[in-house]
C-alpha cells in the first residue's frame, strides 16, 4: 500500500489531503497561508501525517497546486528580463513583438526584442531561410542584458528546426545561465499568441527555479522522499522538469484542481462546478470527468495567449462579500473582507455585514469566535434597517440569482444539469436553482482544489497544421498519438492506462487540401 498528498495553496489558505492508493481520503486540513508559502505547506503537509500517522516511507507521491506564476505575472514581482527573438521576416514585422502587452510589463521584461529572416508557410515552404550573422549578432546585443529568451517562428509548431537552431546558436553566445523557451513547445498554432505565451513562459522561468527548489526543499526538511508534481492548467500534472522549463503552463491550477476534484468527489461526470471562496464564486463545465477548455484566447495578466485553459466563469460571492441594503434592495459586493472576516464581520464584533453572517445567525455553520446569535441577529437588523427575516429572505434571493446567471453562462443548451459545490464557502450556495436537475454538496468538500491535485492524471496535447495532399490524414494523426503517447509515458504514466481524451481533424477553410489535427491523451500514475 502507498499513499499520496494533495496540497493547493490558495490566497487565504494552504489546503491538504492524505488520500489513500485507492483515492480514498485519510485526512484533510485547512491551515493558513503564509507570507513565505513553504512554512503553510509543511505546516498542512505535517498535519494529515500526524492525523494518521502514516510511515513516511509510504509517501509515494506529492502533488502541488500553486498560484505562484500567477501571482508573479499579476504583481509584477520577480519576473526575469527578456529577449525576444521572432523568425519570420520578411514577413510578420507588421505588428512589433509584445504589441498588446501592458506598458508596466513591458517596463519589467525590458526592451531587447528582434525579427530575423526565416519562417515556413503552413506546407513547410520556406519563407526565407536563417540567417547566421543576423541573428548571431541580435544574441550578441542581448548578452549581459537578459535573464531568459524566448524564441518563436512562424509556423514552428509544423517545423520547429529553426527555432531549435537559434536555440543551438543562444545556448553558444548566451551561455547556459540564460534559460530559452520555444514557442513551438508552449503554444498553439496563432503566431502573436504563442509568441506572447512564449515570453511569459521565458519571464516566469526564475520563478519557476524557485518554486521547485523551494518545494523539494520543504518535503526533503520534512524527511519524505516522494515523487513530486505540480498541476497545470488543464488538470493534469507536470514532473518538476517540466514545471522548470514550462511554469507558464502551471497558470490557473487552481480552477482546474477544484473542477475535478468536485467530480470525482460527487461521482459525477459531467456538470457544473461552482468553487466557493472567500471572495469569489468561481464556476467551471465538467465534461467527461474534465474541464472544459475555453474557446476564448486566454488572458494572463492583461497579455493574450492561445494555450489550453479552463473555462471558468467568476462571480462575486463568497464568504466575506459585503452585503448593502439600499432603498429595499439588497446588493452584493463585488468587494469583500477577504481573510479579514473575524476582524471585520458582525459575528466577530466587527462593523461590516457580510454573507457569512447570515449562515452563522441561521447556525448553518460554525466558526469559533462568534457573537451569541441572537445578538448577531440584532446587529443585522440595526445595519440593515429591515426585519430580520425579509433581510435574510432577500440576501437569499439576491445570492440565487446570481448562480443562476452563471450557471446559464456556462450551459450549452437548455437542458437541465448538475451543480456540484465545493470550496469553503459551500454553505452560500441554494439547494434549489432553476436549470440544475440537482445541486450536490459532496463530502470533503471543502477540501476538493486539494483533493483535485492529488487524484490527477499525466497528460499531453499537441496540435499540428497539414497539407493532405503531401500526407495522409490518418496516417499523420496516428503519428501525433504515438508522439503524445510517449511523451506521458516518460513523464511517468502507466502503459495500461493511457486513454486518447480528444482527437480532431479540422479543415481550414482558409486553405484549401490543409486541416489543423489536435491530439490529447492522459493517463494514470504508476502504482
Amino acid at each position: 500500500m502507498f499513499y499520496k498528498i494533495g496540497v493547493d495553496v490558495g490566497g487565504t489558505n494552504t489546503d491538504a489531503v492524505l488520500v489513500s492508493h485507492e483515492n480514498k481520503i485519510l485526512a484533510k486540513t485547512k491551515q493558513t497561508t503564509t507570507l513565505d508559502i513553504s512554512s503553510g505547506i509543511a505546516n498542512a503537509i505535517k498535519f494529515v501525517l500526524n492525523a494518521k500517522k502514516v510511515p513516511k516511507e509510504d509517501i509515494k507521491y506529492i502533488m502541488l497546486g500553486t498560484t505562484h506564476c500567477t501571482n508573479a505575472l499579476v504583481e509584477r514581482k520577480h519576473l526575469h528580463k527578456i529577449g525576444s527573438i521572432r523568425i519570420g521576416l520578411p514577413a510578420s514585422k507588421a505588428i512589433p513583438t509584445m504589441t498588446d502587452f501592458p506598458e508596466d510589463l513591458k517596463t519589467v521584461l525590458g526592451n531587447h526584442n528582434y525579427m530575423v529572416h526565416g519562417g515556413y508557410e503552413y506546407d513547410g515552404r520556406f519563407i526565407s531561410p536563417l540567417i547566421e550573422n543576423e541573428v548571431k549578432d541580435c544574441l550578441k546585443k542581448m548578452k549581459g542584458a537578459i535573464e531568459s529568451l524566448a524564441i518563436t517562428g512562424i509556423f514552428s509548431k509544423t517545423l520547429p528546426d529553426q527555432e531549435l537552431q537559434v536555440a543551438q546558436w543562444a545556448k553558444d553566445i548566451l551561455g547556459d545561465s540564460v534559460r530559452i523557451s520555444c514557442s513551438h513547445q508552449v503554444g498553439g498554432l496563432g503566431l502573436l499568441e504563442r509568441e506572447n505565451a512564449a515570453i511569459l513562459n521565458a519571464a516566469l522561468q526564475g520563478v519557476a527555479m524557485k518554486m521547485v527548489t523551494a518545494f523539494k526543499q520543504t518535503v526533503s526538511d520534512l524527511g519524505l522522499t516522494p515523487q513530486l508534481f505540480i498541476g497545470q492548467n488543464d488538470g493534469t500534472l507536470m514532473s518538476l522538469d517540466q514545471v522548470r522549463n514550462f511554469p507558464v503552463l502551471t497558470i490557473s491550477s487552481g480552477p482546474t484542481n477544484s473542477i475535478r476534484g468536485a467530480g470525482a468527489l460527487s461521482k459525477a461526470k459531467d456538470g457544473v462546478v461552482i468553487d466557493v471562496g472567500g471572495t469569489t464564486s468561481d464556476a467551471g463545465m465538467l465534461v467527461d470527468y474534465f474541464p472544459r477548455e475555453s474557446t476564448q484566447a486566454a488572458q494572463i495578466g492583461g497579455v493574450t495567449t492561445n494555450f489550453r485553459m479552463p473555462d471558468v466563469v467568476a462571480v462575486g460571492i463568497g464568504g466575506g462579500t459585503i452585503v448593502r441594503f439600499i432603498n429595499d434592495e439588497c446588493h452584493l459586493g463585488p468587494d469583500s473582507v477577504g481573510y479579514l472576516l473575524k476582524e471585520k464581520a458582525l459575528a466577530f464584533k466587527g462593523e461590516i455585514l457580510t454573507l457569512s453572517d447570515f449562515f452563522i445567525a441561521e447556525n448553518q455553520i460554525q466558526i469559533e469566535g462568534t457573537i451569541a446569535i441572537s445578538d448577531l441577529k440584532n446587529r443585522i437588523v440595526e445595519i440593515s434597517q429591515l426585519d430580520y427575516n425579509e433581510a435574510l429572505e432577500m440576501t437569499k434571493n439576491s445570492i440565487k440569482n446570481a448562480i443562476e446567471k452563471l450557471v446559464d453562462k456556462l450551459k450549452t443548451d437548455a437542458k437541465d444539469i448538475s451543480v456540484i459545490a465545493c470550496g469553503g464557502g459551500a454553505f452560500l450556495l441554494p439547494k434549489i436553482i432553476d436549470g440544475a436537475s440537482e445541486v450536490l454538496f459532496p463530502n470533503h468538500m471543502e477540501v476538493a482544489n486539494a483533493f483535485g491535485a492529488c487524484i490527477a492524471q499525466i497528460s499531453s496535447q499537441e496540435e499540428m497544421v497539414i497539407n493532405t495532399l503531401q500526407k495522409s490524414e490518418e496516417l499523420a494523426l496516428q503519428e501525433l498519438i504515438d508522439k503524445v503517447t510517449q511523451n506521458i509515458l516518460n513523464n511517468g504514466a502507466n502503459k495500461n492506462s493511457v486513454k486518447v481524451l480528444t482527437k480532431e481533424i479540422i479543415p481550414l477553410a482558409y486553405l484549401p487540401s490543409t486541416v489543423k489535427l489536435k491530439v490529447k491523451v492522459c493517463g494514470d500514475l504508476i502504482n
